[in-house]
């Protein structure tokens, strides 16, 4: 569930040994949905997750066996044991937007991992059975964009404030957050933890992370000089986030040779 590479799909799925891609949801959907994530054949036997803030729909199929589980947001490194040679299809939704399509609080479901059986709204009849298929992605978009239809979600407070943490790189102060949703800190997070499922401040501390990650991934600057431009006190600091979410050190993430797909494309 760890490689990444391209948005297309062979003419062939059955004839590779593992494939895993991204694809980006309907533009009605983009408010709430990151992106839908695809491994087919997966080759490891466990799979990491990083804190990102967001809530997966995933669906599992092994032979003519399905099943699918809601995985809440996380709050350090997690390691998820997966099945050599099963396929995985994931719905990511954005933080906080979760509560659109589940029967449960973001907070019910932080470190956890539940059966969808009552907690997903959406029908996906037909879904596990066309992982193989080109359109699965558009299976998807008609299942989501049904319900959206149906239910018209209607964008709250916490989203804007959700959005400009992340626009900020998690560098805005709680009190600051607080007064663009007209509360106290104490009351933005008890909505935070209802919506998001953590508090503001590690939401904010796990899209700082996040930022410093695709820093120390991409950019050929010194770890000192990313450490600074991530918003923390020093290089030290740093390490010591890394360490604490990730259970990794940034020399040795940067020499990660996997790409998670739970990375936004």
């Amino acid at each position: 569930m760890q490689r990444a590479t391209s948005d297309a799909l062979p003419a062939d799925p059955s004839a590779m040994s593992c494939e895993a891609v991204r694809s980006p949801p309907s533009h009605l959907l983009r408010a709430y949905v990151s992106h839908y994530w695809l491994c087919r054949n997966n080759p490891d036997r466990t799979h990491d997750i990083l804190p990102d803030g967001c809530v997966d729909v995933v669906i599992s199929v092994s032979g003519s066996n399905a099943c699918s589980a809601v995985y809440g947001t996380t709050t350090a490194r997690r390691e998820v044991p997966v099945e050599v040679g099963s396929h995985y299809l994931g719905i990511r939704f954005k933080p906080g937007r979760s509560r659109h399509f589940l029967a449960a609080s973001a907070m019910e479901l932080t470190d956890c991992c539940e059966s969808t059986a009552g907690l997903l709204e959406p029908a996906l009849d037909g879904v596990p059975e066309s992982v193989h298929e080109h359109g699965v992605f558009s299976l998807l978009d008609t299942a989501l964009e049904r319900h959206v239809l149906k239910h018209r979600p209607a964008p709250g407070g916490i989203d804007r404030v959700i959005d400009a943490i992340e626009a900020a790189h998690g560098m805005l102060r709680i009190k600051a957050i607080a007064a663009m949703l007209g509360k106290s800190p104490r009351q933005l997070e008890r909505v935070f933890l209802e919506t998001v499922g953590i508090t503001p401040k590690l939401f904010s501390r796990i899209v700082r992370f996040r930022r410093a990650s695709a820093l120390v991934s991409s950019s050929p600057a010194s770890l000192a000089d990313i450490a600074a431009a991530a918003g923390y006190s020093d290089q030290s600091h740093m390490s010591n986030e890394f360490r604490l979410l990730g259970d990794i050190s940034p020399a040795v993430f940067a020499r990660r040779e996997v790409v998670f797909l739970q990375d936004p494309p």
